[in-house]
């Protein structure tokens, strides 16, 4: 069995696991800041830090969506895209055919076509496709807010947190694959590890803010 650990694809796909733990770090400030505010304000503790504080989660959030779901063009990117791409270069052998297609039948791609690398990029494109309103509005907040200051731009139509989570959801997936079914690794849970959550609840909850959600779809 031919595993690809310590190789450039093995390296791609550890930066897109980077990308998506910062994410999800990230949505669980903005979440439980914004289900927690209420709860926050009644205590008086520095209103415009923690609106901030979630202002600043949502730049970040923005910005990482853009990199997770960039299509590669020139540079080569530890995207989504640039992580296929590269497997599509190496055509690696498929070391876990059945959650490959098990991937694939999750999300809608084609499970029947020859090749099982096209058959990914198929199934991902497709999400992609699905989402490309909501990704370009991620765009346009980073290029016009986030990473820019255009004049007259507002940037607050953002999709919903739903739609952050789906995201995020179909990249820790993805991740999840390639290191099981390329690379020949057990993967970190991405979903799970959530080590900002933990520590912020415990900072409300020693600022003595009651009836903490952790859950922004309770």
């Amino acid at each position: 069995m031919q595993m690809l650990i310590g190789t450039p694809i093995d390296d791609k796909n550890i930066s897109l696991a980077k990308l998506l733990f910062g994410l999800r770090q990230d949505l669980d400030i903005f979440s439980l800041v914004g289900i927690n505010i209420a709860s926050i304000n009644q205590r008086g503790i520095g209103r415009k830090f923690w609106g901030h504080l979630q202002w600043l989660a949502l730049q970040s959030i923005s910005l990482s969506i853009c990199k997770i779901y960039e299509k590669q063009s020139g540079c080569k990117l530890n995207s989504i895209d640039g992580v296929i791409r590269h497997l599509c270069a190496v055509t690696p052998p498929v070391l876990d055919a059945a959650k490959l297609k098990s991937f694939i039948q999750q999300y809608g791609g084609p499970t029947e076509a020859p090749n099982p690398i096209s058959s990914l990029q198929s199934t991902a494109d497709r999400f992609r496709d699905k989402y490309h309103t909501e990704l370009c509005s991620f765009k346009k907040h980073r290029d016009k807010k986030a990473a820019h200051s255009e004049h007259g731009f507002n940037g607050e139509d953002l999709p919903s947190y739903d739609v952050m989570e789906k995201l995020f959801i179909f990249g820790a997936d993805f991740y999840d694959l390639v290191s099981a079914a390329f690379v020949g690794v057990c993967p970190c849970d991405l979903k799970t590890t959530r080590p900002i959550k933990s520590a912020l609840k415990k900072i409300l909850h020693e600022l003595d803010v009651t009836n903490i959600r952790d859950d922004i779809r309770d």
